[in-house]
């Protein structure tokens, strides 16, 4: 999963880039009038470079359609349970480590619980109170969707 601050920072450095090169365009056009920014009239002329630019910029059409599909999360299914992440929160409040909790109800098939921790975190601690309490408490605020399995998953960052 990537950290929205990524998508965010790739966002604003391509404007940063796009709005540059407009406005150098645009000076250049203001200083030579005669000069020409850009000129198609070679890819005009050629037709292996007209089906190179094509592929080009098919390949650019893809790559930005499935950035937008990624960023816009299509791909992710279930609905976040807020009271079973507070419970989640309250059984876990003892270990030292834990950077991140989600509940999620997917589809009304099963509940995902995941659990991002920080290097060094006590595993097994861990492991020991999603089993014994954890689970359990989430299942108790879940309502109807309690009888559900549940597939826990753990994360440890790198750094």
């Amino acid at each position: 999963m990537r950290p929205p601050l990524g998508d965010r920072i790739g966002i604003g450095v391509a404007g940063a880039v796009l709005l540059w090169a407009g406005g150098y365009g645009l000076w250049a056009l203001q200083a030579r009038p005669d000069l020409k920014v850009f000129d198609l009239e070679y890819l005009a002329g050629s037709p292996w470079a007209r089906s190179i630019g094509g592929a080009l910029v098919a390949l650019l059409a893809m790559a930005a359609t499935r950035w937008l599909v990624l960023s816009l999360g299509w791909r992710r299914y279930g609905s976040r349970e807020g009271t079973g992440t507070a419970m989640l929160g309250v059984a876990l409040q003892s270990v030292d480590g834990v950077d991140r909790l989600q509940v999620r109800v997917v589809g009304g098939r099963r509940t995902e619980i995941t659990v991002r921790c920080r290097p060094g975190a006590p595993l097994g601690e861990l492991a020991r109170l999603l089993d014994r309490q954890a689970v359990s408490r989430v299942r108790g605020v879940l309502g109807p969707y309690s009888a559900l399995p549940v597939v826990v998953r753990l994360h440890v960052r790198r750094r």
